[in-house]
Parts: structure tokens; C-alpha cells; sequence
């Protein structure tokens, strides 16, 4: 009696049971035949998710300038001191400082009295000399002094003394003589000693015809000391002649910058005293060491260099090579170069800092890729291109860099198209995901990626 409810309630439920495994066994069933065939989309979709974006760019080739960097200092054309040639008071400064002057224009003055004395005193010493001689010139070197008063007299007595005695000789060779033996001796006398007058008269304005030149130069020494004491800047026209030495010759513009004084006014200087510091920067030189390893590269005068200073940034100064010393120094291993750089602006100071690229040769084809792309550790360099959508490592060597531009000396052939973005995720064999940028490349771009 007590069995029988309890069964009745027992079947419904192992039915229930029954049904509930059928349902999910199906079910289970249903759900392996659509992953099956789902697989492939799901496994490109997992491959799709893990591949690595990418950005491709081309190397490019390019003809490059090879330059030789120097370093070293700015030079004036010319650094001169100037000194007074005589002693004497400096009276007057004209100028100081930074001013820019011209070929011979006054710098000082000292006093001028005493100079002045010595040349009127050489002056009236000239002129006595001239009177002795009855001329008012300074007989030049050809001076024919046998045209001067004194001897012109003396040559007239000579010739009389000569005419006489001939008159003489006549009436004394007579039969009988006209003319005694003793007035016959006396007119020979009188003929000598007029000779011997006239030749001594001769002498003695040849004597007089030097010390007047000499008394003339004498002149022009103390002109000449009068002059200087004027303090002067250098003036190579009047030195050299212009047929001879046309180089010597400065421009109509050329100027020196007084870079130093030394002289106050009031101050007594002795002979050749500092007093002027000129610096001539019309043209400036760039005096630098080079080492030695570059003795095959700088080897021509006039080879062309762009100069740099840091007042004026990336601003180049054309110049060229002027001197290179042909000696390496056995202590630093190093050989001195001049470049030449016209200054007529004088934006270049002397004394600066510049820097220099010495052209030398061009490189015609030169592989360039962008400074993105290059991925270095640990001393090792190395690019990333893509095949069939997979990343493919190559390690290049690097050269120089041009702003964005990196050289690639070893490596590639300069028709890459090179990863520049995702280049940390990289390896070769990873899938990657090309962004195709719009433009020319698009297509080789495509090509590489696989998916042309």
C-alpha cells in the first residue's frame, strides 16, 4: 500500500530525465557541426587580429657632396700693430675701438713743433748751399756744373791765359824774338795756373752740387719725421708699384677694423710704441687641423668649403681652400688647412669659433631611407621590408643623415620599400597589415604585402 505512490511519482521524473539528455545531446551535436565548419574563417580571423600594422615608405638614391668637417678659429686677413716711428706727445686719438678706417687715414697725432724747427733749420741750410751754387733749384743727378757761373768765368781766364801765351809763343819765336824769355815764362805760367783755376772751380761746385743734394735729402728726412707724426693706417698703393704687384693694390672700399687701442692723449711715446691693434677682415681666414687621414681628401688649393659660425646658425659662408701646410704634426698627428672666406659684409668676426665642410668629391648613387625605419640595438642596425605579408629583417650599415634621411652603405639596393611604423613589433616571419598610403607607390606597395 505504501509502495505505490511513490513509483507512480518516480516515473515522470526519470522521463523528464530522459528527455533532457536527448535535448542536450543534440544540441551538442548541432554545435559540433557548425564549428567545423566554421574553422578556416575563425583561424584567418585569429591571424588577421595578430598581424601587425605597418606603414611602407621607398628608399630613395640621391647624388651627395662628400665633405671633410673641420674646426678651428677665425683670422683676420691681416693682423697688424700699428707704432709711432717717432717719439713725441700724442696730442689727438681720431679713433678707437670698432671704428672701420681706410687705407691712410689718421689714427693719432704727436706733437708737430719740434719737427717743424728741424725742417726750417734743414730748409734756410738748403738755401745757403743754393746761393753758393747762384741757383734756385736742387741740380738733379744728370747736373752739369760746368754751366754755373763760377766755372763759366773760370773756363773765360783759362781761355785767355791760353790765347795770350799763344800770342806770346809767336812773338818769342821771332828772329830776332820779340818777345823776352822771361815774359814768355810768365805767360806759360799765367796759362797753367788759369787751367789748374779752372779745374779747381770745377771741383769745387761738384763739391757744392752734392752737399746741396745732400742738404736736399737732409730736407726730406726731417719732412719725412715731420709726417710721421701723424699715425697712419698701412697704405700699400703708395708703397708697390701697380704694374709689378697689381694684387697689392686694396679696393676702393677696403677698410681695417681697429680692434685694440693702446695710446691716450697726453702720454709721451717713445720710438716704435704699440698703439694701434688693425685687423683686416675684408677676407677672413679659417685656420684649422685636420688629421691626417684625410691628407687624400684635402690635397688642392681651391677646393670649395661652405664655413659656419654659431651667431648665424645653419647660414653658410662660401669659401676655399687657400693653404694647406704639407707637413703632419708628429704630435697630434694632425696638418693645418686655410680656407679663405670673403667677408665684405663683415658678418664673420675674427676670433670666432666656425666650423667648415671641405667639399671633395660627389657620390653619385647614394641609398637613402627614412630615420623611422632604422631599428638599432646593440650596435646592430637593421630594416624591416614585407613579403608575401610578412615581415623580412635585413641589417644594413649607416652613413650620414640628412635631416629625416638616413645613408644605408650596406644592405639594400635602393628599391626597398622599407616599415616605418610598428618597427618595435617586427621580427621576420610576423604577419603584418599594410596601410597603403595613396600615391605612386600603391601598387608595389600591394605587391609586397600580398594582397595584389
Amino acid at each position: 500500500m505504501n509502495h505505490m505512490p511513490h513509483s507512480t511519482h518516480a516515473r515522470p521524473r526519470l522521463l523528464s530525465a530522459r528527455v533532457t539528455g536527448t535535448l542536450l545531446l543534440g544540441a551538442a551535436l548541432l554545435a559540433g557541426g557548425c564549428s567545423k565548419q566554421d574553422a578556416p574563417a575563425a583561424q584567418a580571423k585569429k591571424v588577421e587580429d595578430l598581424a601587425v600594422p605597418v606603414v611602407l615608405r621607398s628608399a630613395k638614391t640621391e647624388s651627395v657632396q662628400r665633405n671633410v668637417e673641420v674646426v678651428g678659429t677665425l683670422f683676420g686677413d691681416e693682423d697688424t700693430t700699428i707704432s709711432n716711428k717717432v717719439p713725441g706727445k700724442v696730442i689727438a686719438i681720431f679713433h678707437d675701438v670698432g671704428d672701420r678706417v681706410k687705407p691712410g687715414e689718421p689714427l693719432a697725432q704727436l706733437l708737430r713743433q719740434d719737427y717743424q724747427l728741424a725742417v726750417n733749420q734743414k730748409q734756410r741750410a738748403l738755401q745757403e748751399m743754393l746761393i753758393k751754387l747762384e741757383t734756385d733749384k736742387v741740380p738733379a743727378a744728370d747736373f752739369d756744373v760746368s754751366n754755373l757761373p763760377a766755372v763759366r768765368k773760370a773756363r773765360l781766364e783759362m781761355a785767355n791765359a791760353a790765347a795770350k801765351y799763344a800770342r806770346g809763343k809767336s812773338l818769342h819765336d821771332q828772329q830776332p824774338p820779340l818777345l823776352s824769355d822771361q815774359d814768355f815764362a810768365d805767360l806759360a805760367t799765367a796759362r797753367d795756373v788759369a787751367k789748374s783755376a779752372y779745374d779747381v772751380e770745377l771741383q769745387t761746385e761738384r763739391t757744392l752740387v752734392g752737399e746741396a743734394r745732400t742738404r736736399d735729402a737732409d730736407v726730406a728726412v726731417a719732412q719725412q719725421a715731420l709726417d710721421d707724426t701723424q699715425v697712419r693706417t698701412p697704405r700699400p698703393a703708395s708703397v708697390y708699384d701697380a704694374q709689378q704687384t697689381p694684387d697689392l693694390y686694396m679696393k676702393k672700399d677696403h677698410t681695417y677694423l681697429v680692434a685694440g687701442r693702446m695710446a691716450s692723449v697726453g702720454e709721451l711715446k717713445n720710438t716704435i710704441t704699440a698703439m694701434f691693434r688693425l685687423v683686416d677682415d675684408d677676407v677672413v681666414k679659417l685656420k684649422a687641423n685636420v688629421p691626417e687621414r684625410y691628407v687624400p681628401e684635402i690635397h688642392e688649393i681651391g677646393q670649395e668649403a661652405d664655413v659656419f659660425i654659431e651667431a648665424y646658425g645653419n647660414k653658410a659662408f662660401e669659401g676655399k681652400v687657400a693653404r694647406i701646410n704639407p707637413q703632419v704634426d708628429p704630435q697630434n698627428r694632425t696638418f693645418q688647412v686655410e680656407v679663405e672666406v670673403p667677408n665684405s659684409k663683415h658678418l664673420l668676426p675674427p676670433g670666432a669659433f666656425a666650423r667648415a665642410l671641405v667639399k671633395t668629391h660627389v657620390d653619385e648613387r647614394v641609398i637613402f631611407v627614412p630615420q623611422e625605419a632604422v631599428v638599432s640595438f646593440a650596435g646592430v642596425n637593421k630594416v624591416f621590408t614585407v613579403k608575401d605579408g610578412k615581415a623580412v629583417e635585413i641589417g644594413v650599415d649607416l652613413g650620414d643623415r640628412r635631416g629625416e634621411w638616413v645613408e644605408i652603405t650596406a644592405g639594400l639596393t635602393g628599391t626597398e620599400l622599407v616599415a616605418v611604423k610598428g618597427t618595435s613589433k617586427l621580427a621576420t616571419g610576423v604577419p603584418v597589415s599594410v596601410e597603403q598610403p595613396a600615391g605612386p607607390t600603391t601598387r608595389a606597395v600591394a605587391d609586397a604585402a600580398g594582397t595584389q
